[in-house]
């Protein structure tokens, strides 16, 4: 039995009319649910109004949530957001910091074939005695082969083009998509090919790319498994699509339930876990599915986890007193589990 709580009622902030109802699972289409969480509200970027309910498939444990914004208001929870910010330029970091971009340039150029400068060849040392700094910086590119000549890139929800600068760099031609005007704005700014919108811009009749990547896209977006399907006709055969999005099923979740970070209401429509993403890609057509290597992520997630549970603005100052314990646990499952790490990065390829 479908909830039918009157939405004016559970979300006075919001337009009255700016709320639609989603009586079906969006990854796999079954009715059948519980309440996961009520009463959540945005507490990361502090700037969308209203509560919201999540509901889990009884199917498919994938998450969404009911009202959602419309596509048409959605855009009232992106008042303050990172894909604003402007590329961080070497001038503005610290000398650590600088150091540790030196370093990993080096690894980047000789693993990647980028030209970022500057460089230390003593990155690729580096990379080795620290598998987990590697493993970071493996997953910031996305794990892309070394790019042939002519091998085009496409990345959906690109935002400033952060990661299109550095594909770019490593030889591939890339283009981007993003409904942040002020993203897309600062992006063009920089020579990039990115324009305003989503997947549908893209006209599969006279475009093809050899990748396709959605880095914490997929979660945002209305129709998920459409987006996937749109993927799919967008790529050349053989031609693979990487995405990244948060685990509902995560160690992060079960320990800080509606705190945890990957939650973001209202921004995050829908929250998939392991198998259901499996079977969204495969349902969009792609026929082979790989888990992306392990890298140490729950330091981070839990720190911002736990500010949003004192009440405090995860990005000010992201307490992890006391973490030390559940954070090395949780590495050890999510090194071992793939399906209870905090995201989930897979790769999925075209016949």
């Amino acid at each position: 039995m479908q909830d039918k709580t009157n939405t004016k009622d559970t979300h006075p902030d919001w337009p009255a009319d700016g709320l639609e109802r989603v009586p079906d699972c969006p990854v796999c289409g079954d009715e059948n649910r519980e309440l996961l969480h009520k009463g959540l509200s945005d507490r990361v970027f502090f700037c969308a109004p209203g509560e919201w309910s999540l509901y889990r498939c009884k199917s498919c444990a994938s998450a969404y949530l009911d009202p959602r914004p419309t596509p048409a208001t959605i855009g009232l929870a992106y008042q303050r957001y990172f894909t604003h910010d402007e590329v961080t330029r070497l001038s503005s970091l610290g000398i650590l910091k600088k150091l540790r971009r030196m370093l990993a340039n080096g690894y980047r150029n000789h693993r990647y074939g980028t030209k970022d400068y500057p460089a230390s060849i003593l990155g690729i040392l580096a990379a080795r005695l620290m598998p987990n700094n590697r493993a970071i910086i493996d997953a910031s590119m996305r794990h892309l082969p070394k790019a042939k000549e002519g091998q085009q890139l496409l990345d959906l929800g690109c935002g400033n083009g952060a990661f299109l600068l550095r594909a770019r760099s490593a030889g591939w031609d890339v283009s981007g998509v993003d409904f942040d005007a002020k993203a897309v704005e600062t992006a063009c700014s920089q020579g990039l090919d990115v324009r305003l919108g989503g997947v549908e811009t893209m006209d599969p009749s006279i475009e093809q790319f050899d990748v396709i990547t959605l880095a914490h896209v997929i979660e945002h977006v209305h129709h998920p498994v459409a987006v996937l399907q749109a993927c799919y006709r967008l790529l050349k055969p053989c031609g693979f699509l990487w995405i990244e999005t948060p685990n509902i099923a995560s160690e992060g979740h079960r320990l800080f339930g509606t705190a945890w970070r990957g939650l973001e209401p209202p921004r995050h429509l829908v929250l998939f876990t392991l198998e259901s993403m499996r079977n969204a890609l495969s349902t969009a057509g792609f026929a082979e599915i790989r888990v992306q290597p392990y890298r140490p992520l729950c330091a981070d997630l839990f720190g911002t986890s736990k500010a949003i549970a004192e009440g405090t603005d995860p990005y000010s100052a992201s307490p992890r007193t006391g973490l030390s314990d559940r954070v090395k646990k949780a590495e050890r499952i999510a090194r071992l589990d793939p399906a209870r790490r905090e995201f989930i990065t897979v790769k999925a390829w075209k016949k």
